[in-house]
């Protein structure tokens, strides 16, 4: 125990500093914005150890509560503050939902609907749809999940 004890004892803000980067460097490996936060509690964190302080306010003690204090504030923040930086805006949302981008989109009908099913052409692709019935405008509504290109 004295060991471990002794091995904190002379943790520098070089340490929290290196435990920054480690962090930061797991972060963009991983992207879970959770290690951001944890992160900036690390370099606050190396700035407090820096600071010359009363000897009653330092050591190790002092610095592991203020990285937690400041990890879980900074977390909460996050987490409700700043949680809009988890959400990529994009010019083209839809990109890569192709069922998503059908909607409002003309169709064709390239077969007879039977039963109120049939297939359309939408772009270069074909669909099943479905007619809906006692509708005065034919509406379509297209099977997404069922679809089979062609």
């Amino acid at each position: 125990m004295d060991i471990i004890l002794s091995a904190l004892a002379t943790i520098t803000p070089w340490h929290w500093l290196a435990l920054a980067l480690i962090l930061i460097g797991l972060e963009m490996m991983l992207g879970t914005y959770d290690l951001l936060w944890l992160s900036g509690a690390a370099f606050l964190t190396a700035a407090y150890s820096a600071l010359p302080t009363p000897a009653a306010v330092s050591g190790w003690q002092a610095e592991s509560l203020v990285f937690a204090i400041a990890g879980i504030i900074l977390l909460v923040l996050g987490r409700t503050v700043f949680s809009g930086l988890r959400k990529a805006n994009s010019d083209r949302p839809n990109l890569n939902q192709r069922g998503k981008s059908l909607v409002g989109r003309t169709a064709v009908a390239v077969t007879d609907f039977a039963g109120g099913e049939g297939r359309v052409k939408v772009g270069d692709s074909t669909w099943l749809a479905l007619a809906e019935h006692g509708a005065s405008v034919l509406c379509l509504d297209v099977d997404i999940a069922g679809a089979l290109d062609t």
